[in-house]
Order: C-alpha cells, then structure tokens, then sequence
C-alpha cells in the first residue's frame, strides 16, 4: 500500500542526515541568536555551533518543540505558537512566559496547561 504520510510538524528542525535537531533551525523558527539559544539551554555559547549533539543542548531542543508543538495543534498556526511562546504571560504560572518556563525545567507543566486549554475549548 502506497500511503503518503505528512511530515511530522518536528522534521522541519532535523539536521540533515541525522536523528538529531538542529539548534539553527529551531534558533532561526523562534528569532533566537544562536548565543541566546546557549544561553537558555545552559550550555556554553559555542555548544550549538560546534557541538550541537550534546545531550543537555538535545534535550532543550527537545523540551522546546515540545511546547511549540503542543501550542502549534492548539492554535493551528505555528508562527502565532511561536510568538505566543515566546511572549505569552500565563496567569496560571505567574505571569510567566512559557519560553521562561521551559528554561525552569517546566515543559511537562506547560505542556499539561495547554492540553487542558484545548480539552476546554473541544471538551
């Protein structure tokens, strides 16, 4: 059987041939330096560049699409997702953004919070 699958929304930020994410793409999709992105996911600033498979840089990248995803099917539009990441005050988590949030560790929080926004708006 011949089935045409659509691309998952997170191979857009796949490094070429491998299995592993692209810091430049996903820097690049939020309007990050690629500085900035070291400095969030605690690595130092040439990690991206020149070791860019590092578990601890992976595993940001990881927990950013993640949340992107997660506000991508909420808002069905992945430019607005990425803005409202990046500056969309939560009241349920103190005004923070969920870009600060993900920074804390608090992806699965973030993630929970906005699966129960789209469970209130279909549910």
């Amino acid at each position: 059987m011949d089935a045409v699958l659509d691309k998952p929304f997170v191979e857009q930020f796949r490094e070429s041939n491998t299995p592993f994410l692209s810091p430049t793409k996903v820097s690049e999709f939020l309007g990050w330096q690629i500085q900035e992105l070291a400095e969030r996911a605690r690595v130092h600033r040439n990690t991206p560049s020149a070791r860019p498979h590092t578990p601890r840089l992976q595993s940001y990248l990881q927990d950013v699409l993640r949340v992107l995803t997660a506000a991508t099917e909420l808002t069905q539009d992945p430019e607005r997702a990425a803005f409202l990441v990046r500056n969309e005050p939560l009241r349920a988590f103190e005004y923070k953004t969920a870009d600060t949030l993900i920074k804390e560790g608090r992806a699965k929080d973030v993630i929970a919070y906005l699966e129960s926004l789209a469970g209130g708006a279909t549910g």
